[in-house]
């Protein structure tokens, strides 16, 4: 429902900007690129990127409302403009770019600006509510930057640095195989002559859009959430579309003045374009393209294929990849328990360790010492795991230690065994993670099998006592993350 209104919005309020410059037919065509040329369309169709259809509906408020007031200044244009920079600054801090828009409209020169700052005086008031409107935004988002966190209503990820200057991302942003914005929605790079077009027949409003299109791009690109694999086709970038499709609105309309061969020629290379763009969003949505697994090699392998054979999924890239964050979004994936155990019974070898004094849940715990330093084992034939390409493990337990965490050590473990080798190691020390001692904690390891293996390989999940005194463990778990 949010994605429905949010593109409606945007279907509207873009025609009635582009309608202003364009002919109908033009309008119409530029339209039809932003559905089926970008990723407006994953979102419109498949409803994934929820904040990013929101966000682009309020930048085209801004563009929209904008245009309007210039024309004549009103209270209803000047607070929804003014309410719409706010959300977008708030949610995210490229929002600030938002406000370029309405303070360059309609000026490129000093006769145009004296004119403008005549208009601000006049109507002084509207233009005190957009400007402290929008610093509300600014301001609430120093002071509340955890406020709805993990929401759409906000953009936030805890960095060591906020910011990051001189936009070191931007390669990444533009050219990563993995999202970058210019291999997956190449439509784009249209918008660069677009610039020039606009720049020759429309100086009122180029400063307007190509200030807060460059600042927009730079800034995005100082955040290292760009970088992020969730990212497919640069969702981030999504509410740049409500700036950007006037210059190509300018472009398009270039082409449908010129005779029948500029028509052809660029109307074929759209075409192809917009076709690209539809199958890989379709390759994307079949699991063929993963942003997180994606590789130079990979990409080339599968690009315009259908199907993919295990021998080419294994070009996918799957090292120094953060598993937590894959798994992450539990909603995508189908999860079972696979092995389950909370000490309630008492096997010969370990009943010396299973007691019944400190436990999380049930009526017994482990407890691992000097004289037992493993949990039982958990592992499993690799056969006995579905056959797919790509899974999640997850392995997870409750710990108890009456003494400092990080001075009593122990180590979560998943790895796979080849023929009694280990291979595909993964460990996470508990000492690291922010546990308190006396209490019992929830720790967990995620792990991800990439690719097809031998059915005789065992996966091996299990904790590793390292410490000196005691150490106690509850439900131990191991789960199966597969993909919808």
């Amino acid at each position: 429902m949010i994605v429905a209104i949010s593109s409606l919005i945007t279907l509207a309020g873009l025609w009635c900007v582009l309608r202003k410059y364009f002919s109908s037919g033009v309008t119409i065509l530029t339209l039809l690129l932003l559905i089926l040329g970008t990723n407006f369309y994953l979102m419109l169709v498949y409803s994934g990127a929820i904040q990013a259809s929101v966000l682009l509906a309020l930048m085209v408020l801004v563009v929209w409302m904008t245009r309007s007031w210039y024309e004549k200044p009103r209270w209803a244009e000047a607070v929804i403009a003014g309410l719409a920079m706010a959300c977008l600054v708030f949610i995210k801090p490229a929002g600030f770019a938002s406000i370029l828009v309405f303070f360059f409209w309609d000026a490129y020169n000093k006769e145009t600006f004296k004119k403008k700052w005549r208009l601000f005086k006049e109507n002084i008031m509207m233009v005190i509510l957009v400007f402290s409107l929008f610093l509300t935004g600014l301001i609430l988002r120093a002071i509340f930057p955890h406020a709805f966190e993990n929401t759409m209503f906000s953009d936030y990820m805890e960095h060591k640095r906020v910011l990051y200057l001189l936009a070191p991302f931007l390669w990444e942003v533009m050219f990563s195989i993995r999202n970058g914005w210019l291999i997956y929605t190449p439509l784009v790079l249209f918008s660069i002559p677009g610039f020039y077009i606009l720049a020759i027949r429309n100086k009122r409003i180029f400063y307007a859009v190509f200030l807060f299109s460059l600042s927009f791009v730079l800034m995005l690109a100082s955040s290292p959430d760009v970088v992020a694999p969730n990212n497919f086709s640069q969702s981030r970038m999504t509410e740049i579309f409500a700036v950007l499709f006037i210059p190509l609105g300018y472009f398009i309309a270039w082409v449908m003045e010129g005779r029948w061969l500029r028509k052809t020629a660029f109307l074929l290379v759209l075409a192809a374009l917009i076709g690209l763009n539809l199958f890989q969003t379709w390759q994307y949505r079949h699991k063929i393209l993963n942003p997180w697994f994606t590789s130079p090699g990979y990409y080339t392998a599968v690009f315009l294929k259908t199907h993919v054979s295990p021998e080419t999924r294994m070009l996918q890239s799957f090292s120094n990849m953060d598993m937590s964050s894959y798994l992450a979004n539990e909603n995508d994936f189908n999860i079972k328990t696979i092995v389950e155990t909370g000490f309630e019974n008492n096997p010969g070898a370990f009943g010396g360790h299973f007691q019944t004094k400190i436990f999380h849940a049930g009526q017994a715990a482990l407890r691992l010492d000097d004289d037992l330093r493993f949990t039982p084992s958990l592992s499993m034939p690799v056969s006995k795991l579905p056959a797919n390409e790509l899974m999640g493990i997850r392995l997870s337990a409750w710990v108890y230690s009456e003494t400092d965490f990080s001075e009593n050590t122990a180590n979560m473990i998943i790895t796979l065994s080849h023929h009694g080798g280990l291979y595909h190691y993964k460990a996470l020390a508990i000492s690291t993670l922010p546990l308190e001692k006396g209490k019992w904690n929830k720790v967990q390891l995620d792990y991800v099998i990439s690719r097809q293996l031998d059915p005789s390989d065992e996966l091996i999940p299990y904790i590793w006592y390292t410490g000196k005194t005691v150490l106690y463990v509850d439900d131990l778990k191991v789960e199966l993350f597969e993909q919808k």
